[in-house]
């Protein structure tokens, strides 16, 4: 990915603070192109009656340009901070999540930008609903901006290395993360988050001593760094600074609590829609992951996932 393409949706009558500042700040170093999007939603009763009513067809009309209006005077503001960003602007009408899919895939937009803090949630820290919807049905990856505007210093990178066959996806995982790390200059810290599931097993049918459980631990724990250390040494001349952390426990546990402890300022892990693979978290592990963590996440699919928002291919 290159980040040529962003599409940013924006609410009706949300206000835009510093919460896009990184991700412009790499489409203005690479003088991209950024859509501004905005989703009218339950006006379905109003597009019937707009049939039978001039009243309302006018009312239609007027929502539809005073949105546009909004986000021009957006882009106005945007442009004296982004100058070398090429801007437009776009209002769809229906489900937010669905609209949004749809105009990134028209649009061939990289990636979707979409503020945190302007969905409608219970708790501080908690993603609305449109970001869940994106997160597990966009092929196109989202990032999600975290709760509290920080500067993107250090990023998490979770990759699952239990076994080769998610080797590919773990390279396209790590490609997308360096390539932010290098636009932002930020440090990346290789996560893998695991856990002996069979000990008490072992404990109960294969009359296993501690010592002998240990080893086994031992060894797996060595074996999954020998392939963390595999996966970066493409990169070994990148000018990123790296580092690699296995994580022992449920990563639903355990990532969150790192990513607090060691002030991490991004999260980058891949989604799939299927749960019990340990590191690529989307499902309902990262589902109740997703509300702990109140930095940016960005998330992406293997490049074999089709978006059922699109049809059938």
């Amino acid at each position: 990915m290159s980040f040529q393409h962003l599409l940013l949706p924006v609410s009706p009558e949300q206000t835009l603070g510093d919460a896009y500042h990184e991700a412009l700040q790499i489409a203005d170093t690479k003088s991209a192109k950024v859509t501004l999007v905005t989703v009218i939603e339950n006006i379905d009763e109003l597009k019937e009656i707009s049939h039978y009513s001039c009243t309302a067809l006018s009312l239609f009309d007027k929502v539809t340009k005073v949105s546009h209006q909004a986000l021009e005077r957006h882009v106005h503001c945007l442009k004296v901070k982004y100058p070398s960003i090429k801007f437009s602007v776009i209002v769809r009408l229906g489900i937010p999540f669905v609209e949004i899919i749809k105009v990134a895939n028209e649009f061939k937009a990289d990636l979707i930008v979409i503020d945190t803090r302007c969905q409608n949630k219970t708790q501080a820290c908690q993603r609305g609903s449109t970001i869940r919807h994106l997160m597990r049905k966009s092929a196109i990856p989202i990032w999600s901006c975290a709760i509290h505007h920080t500067p993107i210093r250090r990023i998490g990178v979770a990759v699952d290395v239990s076994s080769s066959e998610h080797s590919t996806f773990n390279e396209k995982i790590l490609s997308l993360a360096l390539e932010v790390c290098v636009s932002t200059r930020a440090e990346m810290i290789l996560l893998h988050a695991w856990r002996l599931d069979l000990e008490g097993f072992f404990r109960k049918w294969g009359s296993y001593r501690d010592l002998d459980i240990d080893l086994i631990a031992k060894e797996m724990r060595s074996d999954r760094v020998k392939r963390m250390k595999s996966l970066l040494a493409p990169y070994k001349d990148s000018s990123v600074t790296q580092q690699i952390k296995i994580l022992e426990g449920e990563a639903k546990v355990v990532i969150p609590r790192f990513v607090m402890e060691q002030e991490i300022d991004m999260m980058i892990m891949g989604s799939l829609s299927r749960t019990g693979i340990a590191g690529f978290l989307m499902g309902n592990t990262a589902e109740s992951m997703l509300d702990k963590l109140t930095c940016s996440v960005l998330t992406l699919k293997p490049d074999a996932f089709h978006s059922p928002v699109l049809g059938k291919k």
